[in-house]
């Protein structure tokens, strides 16, 4: 069973869907906690780590945005919060600037989800977007004449599930990581089932 811990729901969703996507697993079990934000996660990350454990988690991703932290600093200290965790196949995932960066990813998805009726002008790198939340809803509001509103809350998932990874992995070297600990620990269990 896979443990995620996010900053919100709509995080761990895309997180579920993503790894589901790159293993090829039609449906992997997961329990989760979200933080409700950057703070709590960070503060309640250790805990939450060892009661996932305790639920059957024997993998675990955290999911904490760049934001305006360094990265280093940031990564190392996540690590620190997760030393004492007893679920051996963990990482520490850090979207840079957030999450929201990789759906910038894939013009067509954003066309798909929203029924735009033209491919919208994304950003070439989105990981050097300041607020990639933001430029989604912008980009939205613009390719869509002000007729579509993006919620990060209720559209994050679905972009996730018509997304290119390819394309993520192109655009976004954060990607990279999260990438290969789903190839690693979940690739080979998807098809061992089929």
């Amino acid at each position: 069973m896979l443990g995620i811990i996010a900053e919100d729901d709509s995080d761990v969703r895309v997180i579920k869907t993503l790894v589901e996507r790159i293993s090829g697993a039609r449906s992997i079990r997961t329990k989760s906690f979200n933080g409700k934000g950057c703070s709590k996660l960070r503060r309640k990350c250790g805990d939450w780590a060892k009661l996932l454990h305790l639920r059957g988690c024997r993998t675990l991703i955290v999911v904490h945005d760049l934001d305006r932290n360094k990265h280093s600093d940031l990564l190392k200290l996540l690590n620190n919060i997760l030393s004492s965790c007893p679920i051996p196949n963990r990482t520490v995932c850090i979207p840079i600037e957030e999450l929201e960066a990789w759906l910038l990813s894939d013009a067509e998805a954003l066309k798909t989800v929203f029924n735009l009726p033209r491919l919208p002008r994304l950003p070439g790198s989105p990981e050097n977007v300041q607020g990639p939340k933001e430029e989604l809803r912008r980009i939205i509001d613009r390719s869509s004449r002000s007729t579509k509103l993006y919620l990060n809350t209720k559209h994050n998932e679905r972009i996730s599930q018509a997304i290119s990874i390819d394309m993520i992995g192109q655009k976004c070297p954060s990607f990279h990581s999260f990438r290969d600990f789903v190839v690693k620990h979940y690739s080979s269990r998807a098809k061992q089932r089929r």
